[in-house]
């Protein structure tokens, strides 16, 4: 009986001294894993800052300097200010794309080589193919794994927009409305629009055109809103409602106004508070403006209006909207909206 249970004692511990083995091999491989998987974590978020940087310097110098060269040197020089696995990032010129944006749904998509240029794609690489090579891992060959091959793709659009601000000044905009007048309810709105505008698109020039029985430009593309808010300030209200010549004048500024910069957005701001009644239909001159790449957003003041047309002028611009206000607090609220419209960055 003795000698039973020692032979039964003897199997137990050698069980034992199995499952132990089988434990610490366990072990041995979950601290390979962890290992090696904290360093791919870190090693991509190495690679998302280094790429991510260098997407927005270039993006940046793209809008500041309108050169895709200097854009490229900048996007290179700041990958290669961040480490990604204890090396300077080295980017290509060909890891690099410039393009355009549009609206896709709920996203903004980049278009690689479409006009304007306003955004920047890049590539960040640690790959077989990459100037870098890829990344060794710690343990990864003791399972037949001792390369990480990381990718990262980010996008940057700078938000460079040229705005041709549009306004109807016909006798209609001197009915009463409120405390005030119509026209007075329109600078207010012009205000709070250049209030958002220098907010949330400091790139942003706009240029002022007027029109009434004809149309006329008050001030070419600029920077300096103070000039606008006082140009508007002083607008007076008379003669009928040539919206098609408005509208004409305001793409003009943006196609052969000095200031007018190649790779910016352009985008006319067309409002009024009637219906179109003298010169050139908007419908005939809204095909400049599409022949152009240029967007149209239309703004209707007051039930008086024609939101029917206002609405199909701005649909026939990739991206237009129209806008309907009734009093002066919606059109406070609809030059806000519109600001807001018009700012765009980051998109990937």
């Amino acid at each position: 009986m003795i000698v039973h249970l020692r032979k039964a004692s003897r199997k137990r511990r050698g069980a034992m001294v199995i499952l132990l083995a089988v434990v610490m091999i366990l072990l041995f491989i979950g601290t390979i894993f962890s290992v090696d998987t904290a360093y791919i974590h870190m090693i991509r978020a190495e690679l998302r800052t280094a790429t991510d940087a260098a997407a927005r310097a270039g993006a940046s110098t793209l809008s500041r300097t309108q050169d895709a060269g200097p854009a490229r040197t900048a996007a290179i020089a700041y990958a290669a200010k961040n480490r990604v696995a204890g090396k300077n990032l080295t980017i290509r010129p060909d890891q690099i794309n410039l393009g355009s944006i549009r609206s896709a749904g709920q996203k903004i998509e980049f278009v690689p080589g479409a006009n304007p240029l306003v955004a920047v794609r890049v590539q960040g690489r640690r790959d077989d193919s990459s100037p870098d090579g890829n990344v060794t891992l710690f343990f990864g060959q003791l399972l037949n794994v001792s390369r990480f091959q990381p990718r990262i793709t980010s996008t940057s659009a700078a938000n460079v927009r040229d705005v041709a601000l549009v306004l109807d000044i016909s006798g209609s905009m001197a009915a009463p409305l409120g405390s005030g007048t119509r026209i007075s309810a329109l600078k207010s709105a012009v205000n709070v629009f250049l209030d958002e505008l220098s907010d949330s698109s400091p790139l942003a020039q706009v240029s002022l055109s007027v029109y009434s029985t004809t149309s006329f430009p008050i001030t070419q593309l600029t920077d300096d809103f103070s000039l606008i808010r006082t140009q508007v300030a002083a607008l007076p209200a008379n003669g009928f409602t040539a919206i098609g010549l408005g509208l004409r004048t305001g793409i003009n500024s943006l196609r052969s106004d000095p200031n007018t910069r190649p790779f910016a957005a352009k985008t006319v701001i067309l409002m009024t508070d009637g219906i179109h009644n003298m010169g050139v239909n908007p419908m005939v001159t809204v095909r400049d403006a599409v022949a152009n790449n240029m967007t149209v957003h239309t703004v209707t003041f007051s039930s008086d209006a024609n939101q029917s047309l206002m609405r199909n002028v701005a649909r026939a611009t990739q991206g237009g909207l129209h806008f309907h206000a009734d009093d002066a607090n919606d059109l406070n609220q609809v030059f806000r909206d519109i600001a807001k419209n018009l700012a765009v960055v980051l998109i990937e």
